[in-house]
């Protein structure tokens, strides 16, 4: 009898998968008509969108002919070929007739990355650690007008660190930011788990000869910490122990946010951010960044006039629907084999590793997958109501 069971409970266990690919097989299509745009694909992984569509294939958002969104052609920006080969389709050559049809016939855009392809990232004989000219990328004037349209029509935007950082000319971030409400201070920053040039020899080297240029010594730092660099040049390190009580920063919600969308309350964030000011009464910074400094660390970050506290997520509250998400959250390696899987989000503690604070996967399935859920579901609602 003994055996039985444990036969019984075997095969339980090694048919869950299958039940719940059945159970996803089983639920409801619904028709989300999404622009991505992503100007920063090296290869097939597509990182930069990767969780995008993910997401969109986990609860089951089609075309409208039925069709699941394809990660490898269904976006506009840089496509990976064969041999240094590539290609581009974005909104560049579109007259403003089509960039109205475009706009008029989606109901999100969502802009995953701008900051485009590098000669030293593209071309593999070139040192990947190195500064080098942009091959594709930045926000356009085509990229504002469409963005300006979507929200006359009063659709759903979704934005997100570097949108319109480096290389997107400064005048067009200057209309982005008057059009949103927003403002980017030209800080960005990152978590470092080892800042020992010996044991991490991924540290960029660019960084590094600016910071030995800019503190005429030579590199002290070994534990982990927080790099920053605006866009200026100008950069900044902050070291676990000396300048930071805790090295990696954390992303804080309020109460109510944690309800609304379904994110904990204090959730650590390994990468990277941008530093962007609100600069509208009719936007709501909904989620912050915390960094956890000691009193030296917070007068090096009063020097650079860097604030310890700023937003996470910034989101409109008034006639449009839009959000800024002030980091890389859509760059997550999420495994797709687990995206048609009803449920398994109940298994998510298994698809991360909890020891390794590094770990993206631990963002992704904590924080960013539930927002995005929470996000896209209520905007799908209000569509399929007519409202």
């Amino acid at each position: 009898m003994k055996s039985w069971v444990i036969l019984v409970a075997f095969l339980i266990l090694l048919l869950t998968p299958l039940w719940m690919r059945l159970f996803w097989e089983m639920g409801r299509n619904k028709t989300l008509r999404m622009i991505i745009v992503d100007k920063t694909v090296l290869n097939t992984n597509s990182y930069k969108h990767r969780s995008i569509n993910w997401i969109l294939d986990h609860e089951k958002y089609t075309h409208p002919d039925g069709s699941f969104y394809d990660i490898n052609k269904d976006y506009f920006g840089f496509f990976p070929g064969e041999n240094e080969k590539y290609s581009i389709r974005d909104f560049d050559k579109m007259s403003n007739e089509e960039l109205d049809s475009v706009a008029e016939s989606n109901d999100v855009v969502y802009y995953a990355d701008t900051y485009g392809v590098l000669g030293n990232e593209w071309y593999h004989h070139r040192d990947i650690n190195e500064l080098s000219e942009s091959i594709y990328g930045g926000m356009s004037e085509k990229d504002i007008q469409l963005l300006q349209k979507m929200k006359e029509l009063k659709k759903l935007i979704l934005t997100e660190f570097n949108s319109i950082g480096f290389p997107t000319p400064i005048d067009v971030r200057h209309n982005f930011e008057k059009m949103f409400g927003i403002e980017w201070t030209g800080w960005m920053a990152r978590y470092i788990a080892s800042l020992d040039t010996v044991h991490n020899p991924d540290l960029p080297t660019w960084f590094l000869r600016a910071w030995k240029k800019q503190n005429a010594r030579s590199w002290p730092f070994h534990g982990s910490g927080i790099l920053f660099m605006h866009e200026n040049g100008d950069v900044m390190v902050l070291e676990s122990g000396t300048d930071l009580v805790e090295s990696i920063p954390k992303i804080y919600s309020e109460k109510k946010i944690q309800s609304r969308y379904g994110v904990p309350s204090l959730l650590i964030y390994p990468y990277w951010m941008d530093i962007v000011v609100n600069k509208s009464d009719t936007n709501e910074v909904i989620s912050k960044y915390i960094l956890a400094t000691t009193q030296a660390g917070m007068e090096k970050l009063a020097m650079k006039k860097i604030p310890k506290i700023f937003p996470a997520i910034i989101r409109r509250t008034g006639d449009y629907r839009f959000f800024y998400f002030c980091g890389d959250f859509a760059d997550n390696p999420t495994k797709f084999r687990f995206a048609k899987l009803y449920g398994i989000t109940g298994l998510k503690f298994l698809m991360y590793n909890a020891v390794d604070e590094t770990d993206r996967n631990r963002f992704f399935w904590e924080f960013y997958l539930p927002l995005m859920q929470n996000i896209l579901g209520d905007y799908y609602e209000t569509l399929r109501k007519g409202h």
